[in-house]
């Protein structure tokens, strides 16, 4: 069954594409889009947020994590495709979400599961830690 993409969907979408680099709480996408839609038409609320962003962490568009030590999500879109099929890396410094190599991906899933009998669910995990860029400003 083909699926209807709305104004709002891509509204949503094209913000998040624009803003990669970074995570958002739902009310912090909220505001972002009215800032952006001013005058342009109408931004989506913040129940329609919430839905969508379901939706797009369970399609895998999107990953969600907790900010800091807090109880509160924020959501990053996944630049790339099959995200599923890859680990990815979290910069706990600056934000950036960044891509495993596929075959380093499968290589470090296979050890996982040699030496701790454990299947790792990529799709779900990420690593968390420094980029290249905040390790060499440090």
């Amino acid at each position: 069954m083909a699926e209807y993409i709305t104004e709002q969907k891509k509204t949503l979408l094209g913000f998040l594409r624009q803003h990669s680099e970074r995570s958002f709480t739902v009310e912090e996408l909220t505001e972002g889009i009215k800032k952006m839609k001013q005058g342009i038409g109408r931004a989506p609320g913040k129940s329609t947020v919430y839905r969508l962003m379901t939706r797009f962490v369970e399609e895998g568009t999107v990953k969600r994590f907790v900010r800091g030590h807090s109880r509160r999500f924020v959501y990053q879109i996944v630049s790339c495709e099959h995200s599923d099929l890859h680990l990815h890396m979290k910069c706990m410094k600056c934000g950036k979400l960044l891509h495993l190599d596929e075959g380093l991906s499968d290589e470090l899933m296979k050890k996982v599961k040699k030496l701790s009998n454990f299947s790792v669910n990529e799709s779900e995990t990420v690593l968390f830690g420094k980029c290249a860029e905040c390790v060499s400003e440090d």
